[in-house]
């Protein structure tokens, strides 16, 4: 677990599961959140909790505040990533077997526009100036950080005017969160067509309470 996270944050997430089943997601097999609970009362915080735990938000978020010159300099793609926004909506949707589902057919949009692990690149400088380079096109632009929100606005650099993201850092990787509708906007605009089909534009739009997007190292 992550140091500073006090068992309470994890008893609270973890009450937040009781009365579901939730599911680890690298071992596909079903875990009573009861037991969960008894393991962490005892001190064993198990595997299980910390892979859920590392896919809400605020748990990413927690302890782990990062300024302008935490995401100065060129980071590559790594991968999709679906997050949830808080305990409350994981608990709802009552696994993360569904998040790996949109998480795959947004890597599968992702990667139709042009998006290339290890390759496709965003720079940001010193000055606030910016770049993103995907598949054979480089696009330049501003940006501004909003240290006390999380918010990272990017003006002309992701070629669809200004857009909004959550910008946090997990490890070594750079997440950039967007809600699930401007995620759409933003793959659309890449591809100058709609997105992929009307399968993959309901499975990325169809939950609410999802953060969508990707995540990139140095």
């Amino acid at each position: 677990m992550r140091k500073g996270l006090s068992i309470l944050s994890v008893l609270s997430a973890i009450v937040l599961l009781s009365s579901c089943k939730a599911y680890n997601y690298q071992k596909d097999t079903k875990t009573d959140a009861s037991s969960l609970l008894d393991n962490a009362l005892s001190g064993n915080t198990s595997q299980t909790t910390t892979d859920l735990l590392g896919r809400v938000l605020s748990y990413i978020l927690y302890g782990n505040t990062i300024d302008q010159d935490n995401i100065i300099g060129t980071w590559t793609y790594a991968s999709p990533k679906v997050i949830f926004e808080s305990e409350n909506i994981l608990a709802k949707i009552g696994s993360d077997i569904a998040s790996d589902k949109i998480e795959k057919t947004l890597g599968d949009q992702l990667s139709r526009v042009g998006f290339t692990q290890g390759k496709t690149k965003l720079t940001f400088n010193k000055d606030n100036t910016c770049s993103f380079t995907y598949g054979n096109r480089t696009y330049s632009g501003t940006y501004k950080f909003d240290t006390s929100a999380n918010k990272l606005t990017i003006t002309g650099a992701i070629g669809v005017g200004t857009v909004k993201c959550t910008a946090c850092k997990n490890g070594n990787e750079l997440y950039l969160l967007f809600d699930s509708n401007k995620v759409l906007s933003i793959l659309t605009a890449l591809s100058n067509s709609p997105v992929g089909n009307a399968t993959a534009s309901s499975v990325l739009g169809n939950y609410k309470g999802l953060k969508l997007g990707w995540s990139m190292t140095k």
